[in-house]
């Protein structure tokens, strides 16, 4: 399974304020998504993601009705539409994508589902959109329990509106604790 994690984020790697408004991200960040999806075989966003973007309006979920789009939330929600799939746990998680053939995993937040696939150590590659903006206080891209993961830089992008797209292969955690050992 091939898992990315792609977010929009101020330049200090916050990805909304503290009351989860994402208000100060650029309208961008949002086709720079859609783009992305083209090569992904389902989408996994967190309970208040999904909600938020679907305080958006329609046109936003609509733009997702040709993908399979998992939610992670801890209640027994259901949502109308045939496309989205609301699973609990990574077991559910994987059941799913194995009833579905997903090989291609593409995670677009919040902080917490972010953290569950870093923690995993499953995740290989993370791509952040720094916004040209900063906050002081907000949602960290990673919140929640503790984990490490060694990145190496793979690429830098200048997007449009002036955010710096910046993609990191993600190193297996069992290669940073041979090289602990080694060292």
């Amino acid at each position: 399974m091939n898992i990315t994690i792609e977010m929009a984020s101020s330049i200090n790697g916050l990805i909304a304020y503290e009351n989860g408004s994402e208000d100060f991200l650029l309208e961008r960040n949002y086709q720079i998504m859609l783009d992305f999806l083209k090569n992904y075989d389902c989408l996994v966003w967190g309970n208040t993601t999904f909600k938020n973007v679907m305080s958006w309006g329609s046109d936003y979920i609509n733009d997702l009705k040709d993908t399979t789009v998992i939610i992670f939330s801890k209640s027994n929600i259901e949502y109308p539409y045939s496309n989205v799939f609301v699973v609990n746990s990574l077991e559910q998680f994987y059941k799913l994508c194995e009833e579905k053939n997903i090989k291609n995993v593409f995670i677009s937040g919040g902080a917490t589902i972010n953290t569950l696939f870093m923690k995993e150590t499953i995740v290989n590659q993370v791509i952040i959109n720094y916004n040209p903006y900063v906050l002081n206080k907000g949602i960290n891209l990673f919140e929640g329990e503790f984990f490490e993961n060694k990145l190496v830089l793979d690429k830098v992008i200048r997007e449009q509106e002036d955010i710096l797209q910046v993609w990191y292969k993600v190193i297996n955690n069992n290669e940073i604790n041979d090289n602990k050992i080694n060292s």
